[in-house]
């Protein structure tokens, strides 16, 4: 009896060393998920002759910037601005650098707003092409696209250091292009122009997106 009470003691032994040996530590257990940005991107209703666009960035503490876009050089002058701010509860409020309001409503994986006579709505988007991208090509100059989830895109240059528009491109010429082993993309401004290489917009974990100007 002693015999198989001390061989029982020995195998519960083995079992319970096993078990801790197996079992996740109770640091990789708790150890969070870190929370991505979050991208919502769509067309301006009421405004398809330009092929008007939307997107707006949320960080994880729901600081978030927007800019609007199109294929039409006036609205582009008047609108394609850099609009700063954040979502509180279920509301959007952006200012651009010049005082201009941007607001909006987010309903879930949707925001939604109205401007220039058009209602734009940005679906949650997190696979795909589909966001906000720039390429600093030199003190003067930042190249900007915004990319819809069916690949259509328009884009522009703007001064970085006022945030005004230098030029809206001839956005219908070419399709995206995923830079291959990157989050990178490449867009065509115009047929006789080469191609142009964008990186994605995101905010920097340690000081947020980039407030003091414009694409910077």
């Amino acid at each position: 009896m002693f015999k198989l009470c001390r061989l029982f003691s020995l195998m519960l032994a083995v079992l319970v060393a096993a078990g801790m040996a197996l079992a996740p530590s109770v640091g990789a257990q708790q150890t969070p998920t870190p929370e991505q940005a979050r991208t919502f991107v769509g067309n301006i209703a009421g405004l398809e002759n330009i092929d008007a666009k939307f997107v707006a960035i949320v960080a994880p503490d729901n600081r978030a910037v927007a800019f609007l876009g199109s294929r039409d050089d006036n609205f582009n002058r008047m609108y394609a601005k850099w609009y700063v701010g954040a979502i509180n509860g279920n509301s959007f409020v952006g200012t651009a650098s010049d005082g201009t309001l941007l607001t909006g409503t987010r309903q879930g994986d949707t925001i939604t707003g109205t401007v220039a006579g058009g209602q734009w709505t940005g679906n949650l988007t997190q696979t795909g092409t589909a966001g906000l991208y720039r390429n600093r090509v030199s003190d003067t100059e930042t190249d900007v696209a915004i990319v819809a989830p069916d690949g259509s895109w328009v884009g522009m240059a703007i001064n970085p250091t006022n945030g005004q528009l230098i030029r809206t491109w001839n956005s219908g010429t070419g399709v995206v292009e995923r830079v291959a082993n990157s989050t990178a993309i490449r867009v065509q401004p115009d047929p006789d122009s080469p191609p142009v290489q964008l990186d994605p917009v995101a905010p920097n974990p340690s000081a947020g997106f980039c407030y003091s100007s414009p694409f910077c």
